[in-house]
């Protein structure tokens, strides 16, 4: 069987460039697979600008290059199936439509995966509802990274269509059991509290909530916190305002803004360093946060938010805590909470164990096959 991926891969390191090389790591250990990558090489600025203009003027032209070379790879290849993620937005969408016209001859199966909440719109807007139906017509499976988003479909997608297979870890973050043993251990001696935040320097993602928690924590006094801010800025105005917000703390040399970071060993270092992984989300299009499962994997509490498909792996007062969207009064009061050591060790050792019932790599690859292949 031979796969060809239609995707964007890293960089930028997002949680869905991550998901698509892991998923594309995983099949290529059982079946032939060919990526073709769309991506480049940046997030999408956030506000209007030159670097807005700049952005979408050089995708445009690396979309049409890599049209051309689609076309291209499957008049020279045989190949079986094309993979695809869908988008939910309409030049998105439109985009992907291309892309099917384009593969749909060469190619027994197409696969769609569906890594965005707010897919089920492109079923809504006038402009797109018919054209998203056609997709249907053409696409034989659409995998969903969690069961939420395949429920949120079903009136456009039939049950023989769907399948779910969740996101897990590359092997470049993966932790073993000893490495996550030893860090529970060692919590014992430590006297402050390391926190991490990883994800995109989008504001909806909640980074200021969590400066603010952090900062509410040193104010009183007797114990510390200090937190890593880990993430690819949308804009240079975002990243200065962030700026402004940590240089009117007391305590902001508790904070360290890094930006992107790329090197995956140096991150891993840092999810098994960190003693508590906030990432209080209220992100519009979130889904099944790849950061999550990545500190699961290291034994790292989470907090974060009864958001998107969250609550159906980090649970309250278990592997960390949910909390309410644009709480950091409910950040730091977990934060609390996990300054007691015990309770630590004992959400530590449950975020591991939610890692390997629901995300291991074996798992979701056989799940991955099925979908690909058209089992389930």
């Amino acid at each position: 069987m031979r796969c060809l991926f239609f995707s964007k891969f890293p960089p930028p390191h997002t949680g869905m460039t991550i998901a698509t090389e892991t998923f594309a790591d995983l099949l290529e250990e059982r079946i032939s697979v060919d990526r073709l990558n769309t991506s480049y090489g940046r997030i999408r600025p956030d506000e209007w600008g030159s670097e807005w203009v700049k952005y979408h003027v050089l995708f445009a032209a690396q979309l049409v290059k890599a049209y051309a070379a689609l076309r291209h790879r499957l008049r020279q290849y045989g190949y079986d199936t094309f993979y695809f993620v869908a988008s939910p937005s309409m030049l998105g969408h439109w985009r992907n439509r291309v892309a099917l016209e384009i593969a749909r001859p060469y190619v027994s199966r197409i696969v769609a995966h569906v890594h965005n909440s707010s897919f089920p719109r492109v079923f809504d807007r006038a402009l797109s509802s018919g054209s998203a139906q056609r997709m249907v017509e053409a696409v034989d499976t659409f995998i969903f990274t969690n069961r939420m988003l395949s429920e949120r479909a079903e009136s456009y997608i039939p049950p023989s269509k769907r399948s779910v297979v969740h996101n897990t870890v590359d092997d470049q973050v993966r932790c073993t059991n000893a490495e996550v043993s030893d860090k529970i251990e060692s919590r014992s001696t430590k006297e402050s509290l390391r926190v991490l935040y990883l994800s995109n320097m989008i504001e909806t993602k909640g980074y200021r909530d969590v400066a603010e928690a952090v900062e509410q924590y040193n104010a009183d006094g007797g114990r510390t916190a200090t937190v890593d801010f880990v993430g690819d800025w949308p804009s240079s105005q975002s990243r200065r305002r962030f700026m402004e917000q940590v240089s009117g703390f007391r305590h902001s040399d508790a904070m360290q803004v890094h930006g992107r970071v790329t090197d995956r060993n140096r991150l891993r270092r840092m999810m098994l360093e960190a003693d508590a992984f906030v990432l209080p989300t209220y992100y519009p299009n979130e889904a099944q946060p790849i950061a999550i499962i990545e500190m699961l994997n290291a034994g790292t509490p989470v907090i974060s938010t009864e958001h998107a498909a969250i609550p159906e792996y980090v649970f309250d007062d278990e592997n960390g805590y949910l909390v309410d969207k644009q709480s950091p009064t409910q950040i730091k009061q977990s934060l609390d909470a996990l300054s007691d050591r015990s309770n630590w060790q004992e959400k530590a050792w449950s975020a591991r164990r939610t890692y390997e019932e629901m995300f291991s790599p074996d798992a979701v690859q056989d799940a991955m096959l099925r979908a690909i292949r058209g089992e389930n």
